[in-house]
């Protein structure tokens, strides 16, 4: 994304307009979601703490926001959560830590149903079958002769109703920062919620790392990132999935 931004300041910026409101959306909805179930699950600290709301400002982690729009991963601050509000520990604080995740998978699933529906309203119909839902929606393989590669330049001819290519791009902007965010949470290193699902289905140990833990955990992910290999990862685990979702959507005529 840095070479982005340096190669083709102009194509980054457009690019911006559709990635902040996406990383936004995905941070904000998910510790949301945290604080709303364990509010739900007995605990008012995120409440008390003014954490109960969608207000951006309540959430974001600098650091975090700025790897989420460079790195397509990142985090928001974490919601406050106090277990001894709990009726059931280690089944509550699993569903709060699967609060999160559940969110980004409902906002994936919901925006790349949106963009489907988009795709089919913008492209010309001898396009749509000569290319695969995955290949225009992703905007990459053999949808690319039907592109003109450069800011601004798309061939409109190829599109029926060009209004919606704002609509498509903005929809699978938010569809797939979601996913990203939902995989990242699920590595199961402190303090990432998929170190609590682990802990709670299989460890058994304390409900929450000591901050050594979760400062060695951190510590890891930022080596994984600037080595490349967790943006591989993740990058490799979603296109998984998209591919799986993609084939259930052609299967049902999308």
């Amino acid at each position: 994304m840095l070479e982005f931004l340096r190669d083709d300041p102009a194509r980054f910026f457009d690019y911006a307009l559709y990635r902040v409101p996406a990383v936004l959306i995905a941070l904000v909805l998910h510790e949301w979601a945290h604080g709303y179930v364990a509010f739900r699950l007995g605990d008012p600290t995120a409440r008390d703490l003014g954490r109960l709301t969608l207000n951006p400002l309540a959430h974001l982690d600098p650091w975090g926001a700025v790897m989420m729009l460079f790195l397509g991963f990142g985090w928001a601050k974490p919601v406050p959560i106090n277990p001894r509000y709990f009726r059931n520990p280690r089944r509550d604080d699993l569903l709060v830590s699967i609060a999160g995740v559940t969110m980004n998978m409902v906002l994936f699933l919901l925006f790349m149903t949106l963009g489907a529906a988009a795709d089919r309203a913008l492209w010309d119909p001898e396009v749509i079958k000569q290319t695969t839902l995955m290949e225009r929606l992703s905007f990459r393989g053999d949808i690319l002769p039907y592109l003109q590669l450069g800011y601004g330049g798309y061939y409109e001819e190829w599109f029926a109703h060009p209004s919606y290519l704002p609509v498509l791009r903005m929809t699978t902007q938010i569809a797939m920062v979601n996913l990203h965010i939902a995989i990242f949470n699920l590595i199961p290193l402190p303090p990432l919620d998929g170190s609590h699902v682990l802990n709670d289905l299989a460890l058994k140990r304390g409900l929450f790392a000591s901050p050594a833990m979760a400062r060695a955990g951190m510590g890891i992910l930022m080596l994984l990132s600037f080595t490349g290999w967790l943006g591989r990862g993740i990058s490799i685990a979603a296109a998984g999935v998209q591919s799986g979702l993609f084939s259930v959507m052609e299967m049902f005529g999308a």
